[in-house]
């Protein structure tokens, strides 16, 4: 089998998750499980403290390798990993704690907490894939955020619920597996089978849920590796165009620009063109014209959903005028939200509030300007809140967002009067 056999990103959620059980049975995959699997046996040796340490290495061992096989799979490579190359980095870090965590509100929350704590377990059990699959591509920050999880169970779809139903259907499995063969079975033999089981589970669910991003990567705007290598394998007409004004713009800056001019008024264009067209633009010191193509390519993206991409191109504009602003309300309020949710807490402010002064008739304007507020608070901008929130309350009289920015004011009352 190629080691880079590519998977089909249009194959239904459905069909990955049916075909998915032969997954852990390919590559690398069944020697990787049998080696920790067997590693895990160590924990039968009469050694003093000697259990506890192999449960926990072979348990971060194979978490650690599901892990690369969800990141695999998500950058569209059908065959595992042979091993986890990125075990070192931060991200497989926060897994290991988050699984870690997850699995012990799982076990002790009913306990302690009886038919609440069930609930607890499953509610957790619902967001445990999401924030998994945040820590690829959205990091450790946003992994964190619950409002992070919202968006992209949002993305996902109904796909979401499929996952889930099957993860859940896994753990069931896993459970009568322990039941079946760990604790009723014969001791060694049974043991080393409940491991291998739930070895096999751990990387087909982590398969499942790199399969899920894999499927959905232009919703939540996550580029995967192996299409990224075929673009640069296979350049289209639009590369071999860039390729040229790379070449002319040696000599002649200008008509450089002028051929990436004509190019973008035909219509959609990849992002490396206008990226490009960006810094000949720069380099001629033409900032007004930089100022209009921002204009027209953040709303490009944000009518194709790529709201964090356009959030870049704000950013980039706003070095270039400060003041700058999207031009219409159907691109400045999104783009307001994605940054709010995302913890672009003062990108988001600056876009709120400009939202508020642009369009300050708008039936969008109170929602902006409670965000506006929620941004002041986040950044412990407490005078500056409560002037907002007034002005609000006053500008909008009976607003049904009135309750919110009132009770929003209350609370900073209360912890300005908490303050030493």
């Amino acid at each position: 089998m190629p080691r880079h056999e590519p998977a089909d990103a249009a194959t239904p959620f459905a069909e990955r998750a049916r075909t998915g059980w032969r997954y852990p049975m390919r590559g690398a995959a069944p020697m990787t499980i049998g080696a920790i699997t067997l590693f895990e046996s160590i924990a039968f040796l009469p050694v003093t403290g000697l259990k506890l340490l192999v449960i926990v290495v072979g348990w971060v061992a194979m978490y650690t390798y599901a892990f690369e096989c969800l990141r695999r799979t998500a950058d569209g490579y059908a065959d595992p990993p042979e091993l986890a190359i990125n075990s070192e980095d931060k991200t497989s870090v926060a897994l290991i704690i988050i699984q870690l965590t997850g699995n012990a509100i799982g076990v002790l929350a009913p306990l302690f907490l009886g038919v609440p704590g069930l609930l607890v377990s499953l509610v957790f059990a619902f967001v445990l894939p999401v924030i998994t699959m945040s820590l690829t591509f959205d990091g450790v920050g946003a992994a964190l955020n619950p409002v992070t999880w919202v968006a992209a169970i949002s993305r996902f779809g109904r796909a979401y619920l499929l996952l889930f139903a099957v993860m859940l259907a896994s753990s069931l499995l896993q459970a009568a597996a322990q039941y079946a063969m760990k604790d009723h079975g014969p001791t060694f033999f049974g043991t080393l089978g409940y491991y291998l089981v739930a070895n096999y589970l751990t990387v087909y669910n982590f398969h499942l849920m790199g399969a899920l991003i894999h499927h959905r990567h232009e919703a939540l705007g996550y580029q995967p590796e192996s299409t990224a290598i075929a673009e640069a394998a296979e350049p289209d007409d639009d590369m071999a165009l860039l390729s040229h004004v790379n070449f002319i713009a040696r000599d002649d800056v200008r008509a450089a620009t002028d051929i990436l001019t004509e190019r973008l008024r035909e219509g959609l264009a990849p992002a490396p063109l206008h990226a490009r067209y960006r810094e000949l633009l720069r380099a001629q010191d033409r900032l007004p014209e930089l100022i209009v193509h921002g204009q027209i390519w953040i709303a490009a993206l944000v009518a194709a959903k790529e709201t964090r991409r356009a959030l870049g191109v704000v950013q980039d504009c706003l070095g270039v005028d400060p003041a700058f602003l999207p031009d219409d309300t159907l691109t400045c309020g999104p783009l307001a939200d994605t940054a709010a949710h995302g913890g672009m807490t003062r990108l988001a402010l600056h876009l709120a509030l400009g939202y508020l002064r642009a369009w300050p008739a708008d039936m969008g304007a109170p929602h902006y300007g409670l965000l506006a507020l929620r941004m002041h608070e986040r950044l412990g901008q407490v005078a500056e809140a409560a002037a907002l929130g007034r002005r609000l309350l006053n500008d909008y009289p009976g607003h049904p967002l009135g309750a919110d920015i009132e009770a929003l004011l209350a609370s900073l009352a209360n912890s300005r009067k908490a303050a030493p």
